[in-house]
């Protein structure tokens, strides 16, 4: 039977302005010092729902809520977790309840309805490899039929591994589950909100617009963390100073370095790319070299030429929410 109590809007269990202790922090596996305040949203579609016994899946569930404009809930034992419940290797409360196939710790208070979200984020620590049994509890005891299921997880070493397959097994079959992100050791808050943009939930449709030289180009974005995290730079405006370079691109400081995922790519005329981080660059010529891409402007090479060889170009981007 599925357990239902008090209205979802009584269950807000993070207070406004939290802010983690610097030694909690320290011996947690992500390098936040602060998180944001957690929200209730009008007409938000999506959930963070987490299990947190420190502040490192807390940290992170709270800034993607935050950058996703998404409610919140904390998942709350029954009977809370002591230090020495989690002392791995020591026969405590933990480690039996990880080796129990039928443990099914119990939930202090349950959301009555998730019905008005389409998207729920599940959030946990790896424990022995897997999601601790209460996240267990949970998918057995909730409604997520026809909702898109985004887990994510925490840990120092371990990846996701068969965590969440295992949950999803006890979900409702009608729910579509996405691959499980780990929030790796020491991932920054940037880091974490940058993958939680990726994800385009945060309702309206976003894109970016480019102008060189005041004049509007049509470009295709890649569907990446690094184009997540220069929309946010760009939601109030960017311009860029760009500098000509060996004849064949433009480069120019973005004022902040950025997600990066380097690899080595030949550029066509029209490519536009992040490179080491914090510049970026557009091609009207072919080059060969690491970066990371970002888009393509859907213009001939000819037209490239003409809008970029005559000197320093200057661009602009902005984020715009159809």
């Amino acid at each position: 039977m599925k357990k239902t109590a008090a209205v979802l809007l009584s269950l807000m269990l993070i207070l406004p302005g939290t802010v983690l202790a610097a030694d909690a922090v320290s011996s947690a596996t992500v390098s936040v010092t602060e998180v944001p305040d957690a929200k209730m949203y009008e007409n938000t579609g999506t959930l963070v729902i987490y299990f947190s016994t420190d502040d490192t899946v807390k940290a992170a569930a709270l800034i993607i809520a935050d950058a996703v404009h998404a409610d919140s809930f904390e998942i709350v034992p029954e009977q809370p977790y002591s230090e020495a419940d989690l002392a791995y290797y020591t026969n405590g409360r933990c480690d039996r309840e990880q080796a129990d196939d039928s443990a099914r710790p119990g939930i202090a208070v349950w959301p009555e309805s998730l019905e008005q979200y389409d998207t729920i984020l599940i959030g946990y620590p790896i424990w022995h490899g897997q999601a601790p049994k209460i996240l267990y509890t949970l998918l057995e005891g909730i409604d997520m039929s026809g909702k898109t299921i985004i887990p994510f997880c925490t840990s120092i070493s371990s990846g996701a591994g068969s965590s969440a397959v295992n949950l999803q097994k006890l979900a409702d079959s009608t729910a579509c589950w996405a691959d499980a992100k780990r929030i790796s050791n020491n991932s920054s808050a940037d880091e974490i909100r940058s993958w939680a943009l990726s994800l385009n939930l945060t309702g309206g449709k976003k894109e970016m617009q480019l102008q060189i030289n005041g004049i509007p180009v049509p470009v295709s974005w890649e569907k990446n963390e690094s184009v997540a995290a220069l929309q946010e730079l760009a939601a109030g405006g960017m311009t860029v100073q760009m500098s000509m370079y060996g004849g064949f691109e433009q480069v120019g400081p973005i004022g902040k370095e950025i997600t990066s995922n380097d690899a080595q790519i030949r550029t066509e005329p029209g490519d536009i790319v992040l490179y080491s981080g914090d510049r970026i660059v557009i091609f009207y010529g072919n080059n060969s070299w690491a970066y990371t891409r970002l888009g393509h402007v859907e213009l001939t090479q000819e037209e490239m030429t003409e809008l970029l060889c005559h000197g320093n170009a200057t661009i602009t981007i902005t984020s715009v929410t159809d």
